[in-house]
């Protein structure tokens, strides 16, 4: 049930309906249930075999953590709940791959072995709220959290509708309270939220669902593409998973915000981003944290030289890539990044760059941003192509651009791809310098009103032919 269905239209309809009608525990069962409809439909069993599994899995766990009179207890339930919930993310995603590359090491090795494939159907969101609720029991091991003795309090705080498919990944500490204790709505609240789901909307069915077209054609035939044509793919695609992406998180928020819940941001205009590691900063920021909190600074971080700060970096983002699919290309998109991060460190380790990455845009970070976006796109290329080999193809040809006509693609897709670009790329650089249109400030009820009237006409006049799932829906 994707946000962009008619469904998922009646359910939030109903989930909202029950939220402004109830209240205490009732409110928590009601938002659990609406939460188990909205990941069983279709797959019943999904609910079932895996969210309450892995919710008691993870409630035992935790319970057993704070009243564990040694610290050999509180580790074996830690160990327990980690062992149980990455076993299932193994098994669901990973099994397959695996096996495939056991096979292809037994055929490089000369032994007549094959090891069947299973091809287990990848239940959406699993990546997600497995890294959700580990967050929670590792949060409670470290003493950072109290456990909630409400075992539907800690499985609502996990299966969350507005989040459960493709994140935001919450932690308990910002988002468990809210949905314990129900705050009072004001009218801004509905507004903003369902100026927010409007936006999301808008950057989805029109804008990434529209790139999506042009970067289907290109990335499905790579080696009959035209060099500029994949250049115009790659940017078309940087931008599309953006829109995507952040649609996906701006109809979450604007979901929770009508229900007086907030996230936390997810994404700070990443392409204006003047190095590798502002990018990483601004992009899936829940994400990108959970990764800095429980692995790159358990490993060390950078507290331990720099040639340890360079291998944390390439472990983390060998295992980020591999969160995002159980493929060669995602290894290669992270290792990519993991590059990147690696240079910076050692670029700043030298001296040779400096200064605020976090200061305000200006036309003298023009530079950086152009490197850094380009450094970005390049991992891309690994991250949506269908194999390595379609990578590197696309790769020769953009760096090597003395090969067939300029463009293949239709003159009209061509335009229309062109102009979608350089306006979202406008749209950052005018963000960036602080003068771009901003919803949030709107406070006439006419203009509130026309806002919300021109999203729903542009939506219904220029919405893409083919209206594509949401990319993170397969992570």
């Amino acid at each position: 049930m994707g946000f962009n269905s008619l469904e998922f239209l009646v359910l939030a309809i109903v989930a909202l309906t029950g939220h402004a009608l109830l209240d205490g525990k009732p409110l928590r069962w009601w938002l659990l249930f609406m939460s188990y409809v909205f990941y069983g439909w279709g797959h019943p069993w999904w609910v079932m075999g895996l969210l309450v599994a892995s919710n008691i899995l993870d409630y035992t766990a935790t319970m057993r953590i704070e009243s564990a009179d040694t610290e050999q207890v509180r580790k074996f339930w830690l160990m327990t709940s980690l062992i149980g919930n990455l076993g299932l993310l193994v098994i669901f995603k990973y099994s397959g791959f695996f096996m495939q590359i056991l096979n292809r090491t037994f055929g490089l090795a000369s032994l007549d072995v094959q090891l069947p494939v299973p091809h287990i159907l990848l239940p959406p969101g699993i990546s997600f709220y497995t890294f959700q609720t580990m967050s929670y029991t590792i949060d409670v091991y470290r003493r950072r959290i109290k456990p909630t003795h409400s075992f539907v309090t800690m499985a609502t705080f996990v299966a969350y509708f507005p989040t459960l498919v493709a994140g935001p990944i919450e932690r308990a500490t910002d988002l468990m309270d809210q949905l314990e204790v129900k705050k009072a709505r004001t009218p801004q609240h509905l507004i903003n939220g369902m100026t927010r789901i409007l936006w999301g909307l808008t950057k989805k069915v029109v804008f990434a669902d529209w790139l999506g077209v042009f970067v289907h054609g290109v990335f499905a035939f790579p080696e009959a593409a035209a060099p500029l044509e994949i250049w115009l793919a790659t940017y078309a695609f940087a931008f599309q998973i953006y829109l995507d992406f952040s649609a996906y998180t701006d109809i979450a928020a604007g979901l929770a915000n009508m229900m007086g819940v907030d996230f936390l941001e997810n994404f700070q205009w990443p392409y204006l981003s003047r190095s590798i590691a502002e990018f990483w900063r601004r992009w899936h920021i829940s994400f990108s944290t959970w990764l800095r909190d429980y692995l790159y600074i358990p490993l060390g971080g950078s507290r331990k030289g720099l040639r340890r700060t360079v291998i944390n970096l390439f472990i983390v983002m060998f295992l980020g890539g591999l969160w995002h699919g159980a493929a060669t290309t995602f290894i290669l998109w992270g290792l990519w990044i993991g590059m990147g991060l690696a240079l910076y460190h050692v670029a700043r380790h030298l001296g040779w760059v400096g200064g605020d990455d976090d200061a305000a845009f200006t036309w003298k970070d023009t530079l950086g941003v152009v490197v850094t976006f380009h450094f970005i796109c390049i991992s891309w290329v690994f991250f949506r192509a269908a194999s390595t080999g379609d990578a590197f193809i696309m790769l020769r040809r953009m760096l090597w651009p003395f090969t067939n006509a300029p463009f293949n693609a239709s003159t009209p897709d061509l335009i229309r791809t062109v102009i979608m670009v350089a306006c979202v790329g406008m749209f950052h650089v005018l963000r960036g310098l602080n003068v771009a249109f901003r919803w949030e400030k709107v406070r006439s009820p006419w203009a509130i009103g026309l806002l919300w009237g021109a999203m729903a006409a542009v939506m219904a006049l220029f919405f893409a032919p083919v209206q594509g799932q949401f990319i993170y829906f397969q992570f």
